[in-house]
């Protein structure tokens, strides 16, 4: 398990480092900058609903004009998902679920009148650290359900800059593709789950071209 884990850390370690070495080379091209905001979250394909697991999310990206009000961006960014069903006077369980992610989103925007910023894009992504909680604390790792260690999401947004530096914007996620198979395959309403999240963030950007 060590080894396994040793891997996917030294996986996700080079691609920063790459992501590092292209900004550094093309520095004098491109936009740069950093965001952080709070996330809501839920799973769809279990039995709880609602966006009550908050969570938070930070990285870095950078973007480069195309033509016309067209960018690109690319960006590594660290957030939390999962699940939260609190205690109530009918039912005085807990259950939370806590998805620890690295992320690598791609995406073009649309800039309309230098303020408001329209996204759309996808992201790959790594698991990185799973847990879970009951009313009576962390559950042991062994009982975990698996979860698959790569996936993918799609995404759309909108923001707005107040500034040249500084946008606030709003994001919604969702899973591409299961991170986890459902537990009945031959049932049409299990697909699998799926991670929706919703993002509110500001972001600071350090350099315009």
């Amino acid at each position: 398990m060590h080894k396994v884990k040793s891997k996917y850390t030294g996986i996700t370690l080079v691609i920063i480092t790459l992501f590092v070495m292209a900004v550094s080379i093309k520095g004098q091209q491109l936009n740069a900058g950093f965001f952080g905001g709070i996330t809501a979250s839920q799973v769809d394909g279990d039995s709880y609903s609602g966006f009550n697991k908050l969570g938070l999310t930070a990285g870095f990206f950078v973007n480069q004009h195309i033509e016309y009000n067209i960018y690109w961006q690319a960006e590594i960014k660290y957030g939390t998902r999962g699940v939260y069903k609190g205690p109530s006077d009918n039912d005085m369980t807990l259950y939370r679920s806590g998805y620890h992610i690295v992320e690598f989103p791609l995406s073009v925007h649309y800039l309309y009148d230098e303020r408001i910023m329209v996204e759309l894009g996808t992201s790959p992504e790594v698991l990185v650290a799973t847990l879970f909680w009951d009313e009576n604390g962390i559950l042991d790792p062994s009982t975990y359900p698996e979860n698959r260690r790569f996936g993918l999401s799609v995404f759309a947004g909108i923001g707005y800059w107040f500034n040249e530096k500084v946008m606030a914007g709003l994001r919604y996620t969702n899973s591409a593709i299961p991170f986890r198979d459902p537990e009945e395959w031959n049932h049409p309403l299990y697909r699998g789950y799926f991670h929706n999240v919703i993002c509110l963030s500001l972001t600071y950007r350090f350099s315009h071209q």
